[in-house]
């Protein structure tokens, strides 16, 4: 397959299949999610170091191209590393993310009531349907979870078979990022042929690191009639759930 992105020297070339829903010109969220988790994830550091936040303001539509991105990090210490990373297309900031990084360590001895609590929730083994368009959808296998969370209206297990980069590995952080961006369309309830729900952007933490190639996300949201709304979600892997994901919505009629 060909890959989402080429990554090059202070800039990317997005292909089209980055696409979203709104607008095909246009990158998908979770495109840009991934894109972003990379390069944080990648930040050099004294310390062996694991992303614990992740805020991802979409400050315009992301287009299709090439894009430009600048990297500052503005605290390096032995327990905390900080920066911030800038999307541009042309002379314009597209994008701007905030990096938080813990130190990584490990501690054998923490009592396993501080720990997440596992995800017993199966895949179903059936692909749901999804709205497939020539894009950043087309080939993603989601599977309901056969139970879940009360609290949540929806949770289904995703897997992104697309690679990202030519010959780089898609790592589970990646993978975590771009499924937490589906929280509006998964959870919202909204008909997508009669209303617009964008996410303006997405905030992710981190309890730990994820694992595998299949992240599941349990989604919900608020949607108002002053024309905002709130998507939020829980992500989990094979070992449990290890994070969060809240998008503020824009609603719009079509």
């Amino acid at each position: 397959m060909k890959p989402y992105f080429e990554l090059q020297e202070n800039k990317v070339i997005a292909s089209e299949h980055c696409a979203g829903p709104w607008d095909p010109s246009m990158q998908h969220g979770g495109a840009v999610s991934a894109l972003i988790a990379h390069l944080a994830d990648t930040l050099p550091s004294e310390v062996p170091m694991q992303v614990s936040r992740l805020t991802i303001d979409l400050k315009r539509p992301v287009p299709m191209g090439e894009l430009g991105y600048k990297i500052d990090i503005n605290r390096q210490g032995r327990n905390i590393q900080a920066a911030d990373i800038s999307l541009t297309y042309g002379d314009k900031e597209v994008c701007r993310a905030s990096v938080l990084r813990i130190r990584e360590t490990e501690f054998g001895d923490l009592p396993d009531t501080v720990n997440p609590p596992p995800a017993d929730y199966p895949r179903s083994g059936e692909d749901m349907p999804l709205n497939r368009f020539a894009g950043f959808n087309e080939h993603i296998t989601i599977q309901e979870a056969t139970s879940h969370p009360t609290h949540m209206k929806r949770a289904a297990w995703f897997h992104i078979p697309r690679p990202y980069f030519g010959h780089t590995e898609t790592t589970a952080l990646m993978r975590a990022a771009s499924t937490g961006d589906y929280c509006n369309g998964f959870g919202g309830g909204l008909d997508f042929t009669k209303w617009t729900f964008i996410n303006a952007d997405l905030t992710l933490h981190f309890a730990r690191k994820p694992v595998g190639e299949w992240i599941m996300l349990t989604a919900s949201a608020w949607m108002s009639d002053n024309g905002s709304g709130l998507g939020y979600g829980e992500l989990a892997d094979e070992k449990g759930f290890f994070g969060r994901a809240v998008q503020s919505l824009v609603i719009g009629k079509r």
